[in-house]
């Protein structure tokens, strides 16, 4: 399997991780960061949008692995920002630009709490048997505070979508494709930089006059980790290569299980003070927390692969014993 990018995707990956990599230093008062949950990267948005980063997926020669790209790096900073509905879920799932921030969500979950919602302008919205494109302009939006590491909102009242834009039932399997695809980019992304946050910490930790990366233990579970990061990675860059939906599922379901692990090493690793808002770790960690339980968590992504690999279970005959 060739897994190298070729000359333009090699170029375009350069391009991203040289405006991102700038802001990847935490914003710091002092010796700690500013005791906050999240801190959105506006700059970087500002940076990306300029230079038409999050329409991607829609210029000629480009598609679903590009933006997957964008996706990824963007997911290592730790000041966090809007990435994948934008050029990923929007663009591919409609062909367009949609206005930005995109906000992406079941129906079922406006009421609660979205990522995004709260500073969003267009919202994607799983009705179940079809997809609403929606302007959140004079939408009753309300910000929710979340130890999550993401901005969060809900919709106030319920959301009237009979005259919004629909996309078709044929939107549906793609829309929750792509929302797959984007949660193992995200959570690859993230506890990449967990991992590698947590392994300067535990080299320049000291205890018993030594450091603590010197211990054997703490290696051979940071490796790993390390291999459950760079699998989620593969899986997910390969389903945005294939475009295959069981790859995505896959991808995804690898993620979410994953995750358990990565936070209560790097937790662990970090000690007491890793579970501070002043220690910069919360702002890769807590978001995965998130990803963990979205569209069902794994028990929901390994249902789902099963169906598609086998068909609905439901539909096959029980054996009558004779």
């Amino acid at each position: 399997m060739d897994l190298a990018f070729n000359d333009e995707q090699r170029v375009l990956h350069d391009a991203i991780v040289q405006i991102v990599t700038p802001h990847m230093d935490i914003p710091r008062s002092g010796p700690t960061v500013k005791p906050v949950e999240f801190m959105y990267a506006d700059r970087l948005d500002h940076e990306l949008a300029e230079g038409e980063f999050f329409s991607i997926a829609l210029i000629d020669g480009c598609g679903l692995l590009e933006a997957a790209m964008l996706v990824y790096e963007t997911a290592r900073a730790p000041l966090v920002i809007e990435a994948a509905g934008s050029a990923l879920i929007g663009a591919l799932l409609t062909g367009e630009a949609l206005p930005r921030p995109v906000a992406v969500a079941r129906m079922e979950d406006l009421p609660r709490a979205v990522r995004f919602l709260d500073r969003a302008r267009t919202l994607i919205v799983d009705m179940g048997d079809d997809v609403a494109i929606v302007s959140t302009d004079g939408l009753p939006i309300a910000p929710v505070h979340t130890m999550f590491a993401y901005p969060m909102g809900r919709v106030l009242e319920k959301v009237d979508l009979s005259g919004s834009r629909r996309l078709g039932p044929s939107a549906v399997p793609r829309l929750r494709h792509l929302c797959r695809l984007a949660i193992a980019l995200e959570t690859a992304g993230a506890m990449q930089s967990a991992i590698d946050f947590t392994t300067q910490y535990v080299k320049d930790r000291r205890v018993f006059g030594r450091p603590v990366g010197s211990f054997q233990a703490v290696q051979h579970r940071l490796a790993a980790d390390l291999q459950k990061a760079r699998g989620c990675y593969w899986l997910a860059m390969r389903a945005a290569w294939s475009d295959v939906p069981a790859d995505a599922e896959i991808a995804t379901l690898y993620a979410q299980r994953a995750i358990k692990a990565v936070n209560y090493d790097t937790h662990q690793f970090n000690g007491a003070l890793g579970m501070t808002l002043e220690h910069a770790l919360h702002f890769w960690t807590f978001r995965l927390r998130i990803l963990q339980g979205e569209l069902g968590g794994a028990r929901a992504q390994a249902t789902t692969l099963a169906e598609t690999m086998w068909g609905d279970p439901s539909s096959v005959p029980v054996p009558v014993s004779r």
